[in-house]
């Protein structure tokens, strides 16, 4: 198993990339913690993660990445469980809605920053210190293929998301004497609940069949079809395994060749 015994911390447990990170890393035998800010969702995923692996140890606590205590809190009880904290994935996001850079509502773009890039930062400050005494961890950051194509829907999430890149490259500079890692994954569609959701709205508002917006998609993507969620999570769980332990600094494409670095 890829992550067996690793104590691996998921922040953003959610019904599409979320819960799928909690799941994948669950049946590689990881020691897992999940955070989100509803409770609901947090015996959801914990249900879903026994149903695939029930030998897995699972902590649960409902934490809003927001407030810098509360991951603290759940950095505390994760070495309080386990002894140890070998690996963050901060899936915690918020997508908003501030549609325009040039005219568009700035409180909401505060919001957004608060959450992807202040949050994260929270969450990753929490669990550091554990690492350090440790002397080893892997940081992920789940970032957004938004960021390498500008679109017409994702401006001010894409420039927290932007932001949120570079900051992990500079972790990567300040912690990597510590053996830490940080990395960046990039997914872009990813066939989910979420996504599923755009497709049946996008079908009806548009009076097309979902199919038409699927292959509409599906066009734009060498491998031809909609990456699925699961698909990423085991992409973000393969840069916190010890398979990875030469990678750090580095963003991962996950879209199916949507997008090619040069």
């Amino acid at each position: 198993m890829l992550l067996r015994d690793k104590v691996i911390i998921i922040s953003g447990i959610g019904p599409g990339l979320g819960v799928k990170l909690a799941i994948e890393a669950a049946r590689e035998g990881a020691r897992v913690v999940i955070a989100a800010r509803t409770q609901a969702r947090l015996n959801d995923a914990e249900a879903r993660m026994l149903e695939i692996a029930p030998a897995c140890e699972v902590l649960k606590q409902a934490t809003d990445i927001t407030a810098p205590e509360q991951c603290r809190r759940l950095a505390q009880l994760a070495m309080e469980r386990f002894g140890c904290i070998d690996g963050l994935i901060n899936s915690a996001f918020l997508h908003g809605n501030p549609p325009l850079l040039g005219d568009g509502n700035l409180d909401q773009l505060r919001e957004v920053f608060e959450t992807n890039v202040i949050g994260t930062l929270n969450m990753t400050q929490a669990v550091v210190p554990a690492m350090k005494q440790s002397g080893s961890g892997a940081i992920v950051m789940v970032n957004t293929m938004a960021t390498r194509l500008p679109n017409d829907f994702e401006a001010g999430y894409a420039a927290s998301k932007g932001s949120l890149t570079t900051a992990a490259k500079y972790l990567a500079l300040e912690l990597g004497p510590h053996n830490i890692r940080v990395n960046s994954l990039l997914p872009g569609w990813m066939w989910g609940v979420p996504v599923q959701g755009y497709v049946k709205h996008t079908a009806s508002v548009e009076g097309v069949s979902e199919d038409e917006i699927v292959a509409r998609i599906a066009a734009n993507i060498p491998l031809g079809r909609i990456i699925r969620d699961e698909e990423c999570a085991r992409a973000a769980l393969f840069l916190v395994s010890d398979y990875a332990s030469a990678i750090t600094g580095a963003q991962l494409d996950a879209n199916g060749g949507q997008f090619m670095a040069g």
